[in-house]
């Protein structure tokens, strides 16, 4: 080939052409469609990426992550594995339908078409996907089979409700994540995020702690140790025992769990924290023995304000709970109320503590 006709055919060059050729020759073979034949006697492997969120295009972090999926599912076709790596997009919430406000769209309309939007990035990427193995999670025909398998929890006691802290956003209307509050704010919309108690579903997944931390020692020099490690601390076992206190005039004993039990000999006070529910009950007016009036409230704190005294002349506590907030000072005065009532030894998986 002659210097001209080289030049001719740099300049005549069409990558767009040549790639969307390739990539329809590609999805007619249907190179890497996994096989349902029970007779197919390659041995299966079963490859599956982190399904991406439909809030717009892909960008280079999701080309590198998926990059690496496909390197490795090329490498068992080329061992003549029959590879099934499906691909799919995580679908629902309230992160989709504030993005679809935003934009003044239906929520539907404006996911499936990111969905498409990125489905065909996917494809210009190449990657090794088994598109027959597609699926969106807001389509009912996959989260029928989420409500399905949320029934089988709660018949057996494993999907629980209760009450609980969250981070709200009140500009977005949702609960965010703790990673999502930066420097108190939302980082979506930059408001300022409070904390408040909502009722909350949960799942007893610490009822199979045992078993995950038994079942790893099947993984012991076939996964690397940093790795069991790392599951192992993330399970979050700690021995210990649970302290039962009997505060005088409470029917119901407040249980501190602890992994130094051999420490605790006696305690003097009680120190609740100022968002527990047990602060807002001592603090309630007719409460017993006087919290109410460590609180601001009651006679003896009117006799106080009518003296002209302050929260500085107030002789009733020591002097470095003097100025703290009503909670706590109302805690420190469960001092004098408290004994501990019995110990019971317990594995602990993660719980929040009291």
């Amino acid at each position: 080939m002659t210097a001209a006709e080289s030049a001719e055919r740099a300049q005549n060059y069409d990558p767009r052409a040549i790639q969307d050729k390739w990539q329809a020759r590609w999805a007619e073979m249907d190179l890497f469609r996994a096989s349902d034949d029970p007779d197919d006697a390659r041995p299966r492997t079963y490859l599956l990426d982190m399904f991406p969120y439909p809030s717009g295009d892909l960008h280079m972090g999701h080309a590198e992550a998926y990059a690496i999926a496909d390197a490795v599912a090329r490498y068992y076709f080329q061992r003549h594995h029959n590879v099934l790596h499906p691909i799919g997009w995580d679908a629902f919430g309230l992160p989709a339908e504030n993005a679809a406000i935003r934009n003044n769209t239906h929520p539907a309309d404006w996911t499936y078409a990111n969905i498409e939007t990125q489905a065909a990035s996917f494809r210009r990427y190449a990657v090794s996907f088994d598109w027959s193995r597609r699926l969106q999670t807001c389509d009912p025909a996959y989260y029928r089979w989420n409500q399905w398998l949320f029934l089988r929890f709660y018949e057996r006691g494993l999907a629980y409700r209760k009450d609980g802290y969250v981070n709200w956003c009140p500009h977005d209307q949702t609960v965010l994540a703790n990673e999502q509050v930066i420097a108190g704010r939302c980082e979506r919309c930059g408001t300022e995020v409070v904390r408040r108690v909502l009722t909350q579903w949960y799942f007893k997944i610490t009822e199979y702690a045992e078993r995950l931390l038994a079942d790893m020692a099947q993984l012991e020099g076939q996964w690397p140790d940093r790795v069991l490690l790392m599951q192992r601390n993330w399970i979050g076992r700690s021995e210990g025992a649970e302290i039962r206190f009997v505060i005088e005039g409470r029917n119901e004993p407040v249980t501190v769990f602890t992994t130094r039990p051999d420490t605790l000999y006696g305690a003097t006070f009680f120190v609740v924290a100022a968002d527990a529910a047990l602060a807002e009950e001592i603090c309630a007016p007719g409460a017993p023995r006087g919290p109410a009036e460590l609180c601001g409230a009651g006679p003896q704190a009117d006799r106080h304000r009518a003296a002209g005294l302050g929260p500085r002349e107030d002789r009733r506590l020591p002097g470095p709970l003097r100025d703290q907030p009503g909670e706590r000072r109302a805690a420190a005065g469960l001092g004098g109320r408290l004994r501990t009532a019995r110990l019971r030894h317990r594995r602990d998986h993660g719980r929040p503590r009291a």
